[in-house]
């Protein structure tokens, strides 16, 4: 029985990791497709790449979306390292209204949000732009960013703190020598999960973005009305290789961290 269930447990994992993988397999495949539809395969070609590097739409797109991923992660995390240290020095009530105030994003509809930040923007006069955007989409990364460091920063141990003051240390010495290195690896995660949630928003892009700030998921979804194009399997492409990347670079590290963690001991 027990093997039974083992075997039916690991083919339904096969399942669940070949449903998440074959549409990226597939986007990856069409990008080297000659054919103008996506359903034909008309040979091996990179001339859709060539297209994509003439989109200038698509491309401008692009750097809308990655410009505000960069700023609204950056400020998401820096935030979120604030709000967990602020927190962590409250007291019990005072906490309880702090996070709840902290984390309702999580729990209110993205398209509620969006429309009560655009009634905002208009009662204040203000100008859809790049600004609005990176402001909408930091309503939506900072309590990713504030849970991930306030677990971390919670689960530290304060006497290290308390031992740097001991040692001569001012409070800002304490934390940039001992607090902050300790919390690096969480700090990107926050980063790196805010940037993620970011590029790829479109509720929040829909009702915050201006003239000249269209992102690139509100430029694809724009294109649906007229028809996808292969240009976009290659911008899909680039974009995996660019977060394969990114996951083989963090992991080499970690895993040399660890390496020389225990190489020490």
């Amino acid at each position: 029985m027990k093997h039974t269930l083992d075997t039916v447990t690991a083919w339904l994992a096969r399942g669940v990791i070949a449903f998440l993988y074959i549409p990226i397999v597939v986007v990856v495949v069409l990008s080297f497709n000659d054919s103008e539809v996506t359903y034909k395969w008309a040979g091996f070609s990179t001339r859709w790449y060539g297209e994509l590097s003439r989109n200038t739409e698509l491309l401008a797109a692009l750097r809308v979306s990655a410009e505000t991923a960069l700023i609204s992660a950056t400020l998401a995390t820096l935030c979120g390292l604030l709000a967990a240290m602020g927190m962590a020095r409250l007291r019990s009530r005072g906490k309880a209204v702090f996070s709840g105030g902290l984390f309702l994003p999580l729990i209110v509809p993205e398209i509620v949000l969006g429309v009560a930040l655009l009634s905002v923007f208009g009662a204040m006069s203000a100008d859809l732009g790049t600004q609005t955007l990176v402001l909408g989409h930091l309503v939506v990364t900072l309590p990713y960013a504030a849970l991930i460091v306030l677990g971390a920063y919670n689960a530290l141990d304060a006497s290290l703190e308390e031992a740097a003051t001991d040692l001569g240390c001012n409070a800002w010495q304490a934390f940039r020598r001992v607090t902050l290195p300790l919390l690096r690896q969480p700090l990107l995660a926050a980063w790196l999960l805010s940037f993620t949630i970011s590029f790829g928003n479109i509720v929040m892009s829909t009702f915050t973005n201006g003239v000249g700030s269209t992102t690139l998921p509100l430029r694809v979804y724009s294109m649906l009305k007229g028809g996808l194009t292969p240009e976009i399997n290659a911008l899909g492409t680039i974009l995996v290789l660019f977060t394969l990347l990114i996951i083989l670079g963090v992991g080499l590290r970690q895993m040399r961290r660890v390496l020389l963690g225990a190489g020490r001991s």
